[in-house]
């Protein structure tokens, strides 16, 4: 047998033994089904099920239907914790619903309980955005409060703490976060000690302003129409604190996650389990990882950085295997914001707030693109980037509301002012669709925007939601629809050119911070989602 044919027979072997693996899963599933009653005793179509499965870590999420209806399908055995909300109203929580492989559990649902307050659209375990610019920048007395100023305002300024608002465990998360960037950027550490005092003294002073609510961010309204045709499903990590910033789907439908803790973390959509893979060691320290963006070939190769070991690396997801790629000396950090593959199998990346790097894998060389903006007096950002249907490679200038361009061939970069005028636009992630154009999420708009690559026009469209934080944006370029993370109100989006029609789909979790977004290619209405604070994967899925 030759080496090609025996990589044929392996890999339909591998593909089979996914089948029969999916199949057997199927075969043990089971459903809850029931009615949602308001507490007149009525029906309720378009109100949310949540079904939490504490012990596998799992909240699946449907809507009710025609006659109050629902049915949650597919369900993993085990014990499962029901609750409905819906038109400003809520359930109680039910006792423990046991589900068995190919049975049917039933439990009703009443609607008496009124919501909790809304929470307004925020980044997560921060202040609304319009309430910033009054927040004042002086540190309340206390000890601590020559610290946090002489200390953190190494690598930014006090106005992003005085927005924070949170509990001991994530001030003490940040700081230690905050301890392994100053190890990157060989600022001197803080001592245990000092570390203590300052999250002691943040804690004091900068509190959550309400608790928790889980269903804080879902609509007063029920839903109707294309919105009630979905179920969202998410899978909490083990370690709360690894950071699953970004999300990229394999060629056999698997959400992979690259944690700010320094693992990868692959979702299967069919067994709903999550497993970790760890990259090969390199000279940091084992509380000093970070991975970056991932991006995922046709062939199934992850591609992130990892700036902290200075390199950059690739992971093939089918055979698991890891090949490094040394960063070169003097370009600063390895580390960034966004990665994309370009169809002649070049990596580019965005990095150091001002340029794009490009790996040709093949002759293992970098080369760097630097902003025409990069030496005034503000760095102009590098954020997402894409490339469009001409070959060129687009990136973010999120400092400075404009997009930068790439000509490969040439390498010449050109800039281009983004048409908003109500404020800072901040551009983010971005994609492009079946025809080459370019969609880019415009986060502090809340908008979503498109850039003709021909015409370099650039059109702007407004979601449902106000504030709503456009965040990512994926494609589907078999249907030409466009997907939108609405990063500060918990939801997916999905947006129809050609009609302009907006559908929302509100996640489970209030403060899921939803980040990138990317689309099952087994399943194009299987739209992924990362929850980076929350610690979070997910995704949310189209139903007929």
């Amino acid at each position: 047998m030759t080496l090609k044919t025996f990589s044929r027979y392996l890999a339909a072997g591998v593909a089979f033994g996914a089948m029969a693996a999916a199949a057997h899963a199927a075969d043990n599933r089971g459903v809850v089904e029931g009615v949602v009653n308001n507490a007149a005793g009525q029906p309720v179509a378009g109100a949310m099920v949540k079904l939490i499965n504490a012990d596998r870590r799992l909240t699946f999420m449907v809507v009710s239907q025609d006659q109050g209806r629902f049915a949650a399908n597919d369900l993993p055995p085990g014990q499962y914790v029901v609750q409905g909300i819906g038109g400003g109203f809520e359930s109680n929580k039910s006792a423990p619903v046991n589900v068995e492989g190919g049975k049917n559990a039933k439990i009703d649902l009443t609607l008496a309980n009124k919501q909790g307050p809304m929470l307004p659209p925020a980044w997560p375990q921060r202040i609304p955005e319009e309430q910033i610019k009054s927040v004042s920048l002086d540190l309340p007395p206390g000890d601590g409060q020559s610290l946090v100023e002489a200390r953190c305002t190494t690598c930014h300024n006090l106005q992003r703490i005085v927005v924070k608002r949170t509990t001991l465990p994530e001030w003490e998360h940040i700081i230690e976060r905050m301890r392994g960037q100053m190890a990157i950027q060989n600022v001197p550490d803080l001592s245990n000690q000092e570390a203590a005092t300052i999250a002691n003294y943040l804690t004091a002073n900068f509190k959550p302003e309400q608790p928790y609510d889980g269903n804080s961010r879902l609509p007063r309204e029920l839903l109707t129409g294309k919105a009630t045709k979905y179920r969202a499903v998410t899978y909490d990590l083990v370690n709360h604190y690894a950071e699953p910033h970004d999300v990229a789907a394999d060629p056999q439908g698997n959400g992979w996650v690259a944690e700010r803790a320094g693992k990868l973390g692959r979702f299967d959509p069919r067994t709903y389990e999550f497993v970790e893979v760890a990259p090969p060691p390199g000279p940091a320290a084992p509380n000093r990882q970070r991975l970056g963006n991932p991006q995922i070939d046709k062939n199934g190769i992850l591609w992130v950085a990892d700036g902290p070991n200075g390199r950059w690396l690739s992971y093939d997801t089918k055979y698991n295997k890891f090949a490094s790629f040394q960063w070169p000396k003097g370009h600063g950090n390895a580390g960034g914001n966004s990665m994309a593959v370009h169809p002649d199998g070049t990596i580019y990346a965005t990095g150091l707030g001002r340029e794009v790097r490009a790996l040709n894998p093949e002759k293992v060389e970098f080369k760097f693109y630097e902003s025409p903006s990069a030496h005034g007096k503000q760095e102009p950002g590098a954020y997402g980037l894409a490339v469009a249907g001409d070959g060129s490679v687009w990136w973010a200038e999120d400092n400075i509301d404009k997009m930068a361009r790439i000509d490969p061939a040439t390498g010449k970069v050109e800039e281009y002012a983004i048409p908003y005028s109500e404020g800072h636009a901040f551009p983010r992630r971005m994609n492009s669709d079946a025809h080459g154009d370019l969609w880019v999420a415009l986060w502090q708009a809340g908008k979503l925007m498109k850039i003709d690559y021909k015409t370099r026009e650039m059109k702007i469209f407004s979601p449902p939601t106000a504030n709503a934080g456009a965040y990512s944006v994926v494609v589907d370029k078999q249907n030409d629809l466009v997907w939108v993370s609405e990063h500060k109100v918990d939801k997916i989006a999905r947006f129809n050119p050609k009609t302009e029609e907006w559908v929302e789909f509100p996640l489970p979790e209030a403060q899921s911070d939803p980040r990138r977004i990317d689309i099952d290619p087994t399943n194009p209405n299987r739209i992924y989602f990362s929850g980076n604070t929350a610690g979070r994967v997910g995704f949310v899925e189209v139903l007929p």
